[in-house]
């Protein structure tokens, strides 16, 4: 399939957009980006990020935006609030944002940024229903505001939000690593999810689309190598109709 063309193209996401290999380059054929990722955001960043870049700039042609881990928070803080490593990025003309990167559960000795109890709460409900359902409002949130806009865009996932093999992580102790602890399922029935139009999401998620290729495509467990994003990207171009 041929590259989608478009003038100005604005993205958005975490460490997989915020990537030097610009492996949007695959799908897309422009004449200018302007990219607004941060490694470690979470859905309620990436959504504002867009939504405010267009409301004072009104040159936008087309979005696309790589959603993250559904269990990441992100906490609005006042924008004089002195700058909280990455926070510093994740500002906005009216939101300056921290978010933690990972998901504390209930073990208090595990170390977050910012030492409060309610972002500790946020956590201890089974199974972060509520964590997740923000997370998806977000989503629905920017889907929206583009539709009402009349401006093109495009989303993709770093991994299946329905696929239970990102959930058992974090929540049960079977791995030791951190890498999957801001990822997180929801059922494929969840009646937010249902609302995201898919039409206009390219698949497969990046993670499970790496996990079937028969060479190793991973710089890491959670994120692809250059050439594993171009090869991604790639197919979802050619899966998209």
């Amino acid at each position: 399939m041929n590259k989608i063309k478009t003038n100005k193209l604005l993205l958005s996401g975490d460490s997989w957009m915020a990537n030097e290999t610009n492996w949007f380059d695959e799908i897309f054929d422009y004449n200018e980006y302007v990219n607004l990722s941060v490694r470690g955001s979470g859905n309620k960043w990436i959504a504002e990020s867009i939504i405010s870049y267009i409301l004072d700039n009104q040159d936008v042609d087309y979005v696309f935006v790589n959603w993250s881990g559904l269990n990441r928070v992100d906490i609005p803080l006042p924008l004089i609030t002195p700058d909280l490593g990455e926070s510093k990025q994740r500002t906005t003309s009216t939101t300056k944002y921290w978010t933690n990167i990972m998901a504390p559960w209930r073990d208090k000795e595990s170390k977050i940024h910012i030492e409060e109890k309610i972002i500790r709460m946020m956590y201890q409900e089974k199974g972060y229903t509520s964590v997740k359902n923000q997370s998806l409002l977000n989503i629905l949130a920017l889907q929206d505001f583009l539709k009402n806009r009349n401006i093109d865009y495009l989303f993709c996932f770093a991994y299946d939000y329905t696929n239970t093999d990102f959930e058992h992580n974090h929540l049960t102790g079977e791995s030791t690593t951190e890498n999957f602890s801001t990822m997180g399922t929801i059922a494929k029935d969840n009646v937010l999810f249902k609302e995201i139009d898919m039409e206009f999401c390219l698949t497969p998620a990046g993670i499970d689309w790496g996990l079937q290729q028969d060479t190793n495509v991973f710089k890491d467990a959670a994120h692809l190598t250059d050439n594993g994003y171009k090869a991604w990207a790639k197919y979802m171009l050619n899966s998209h109709s």
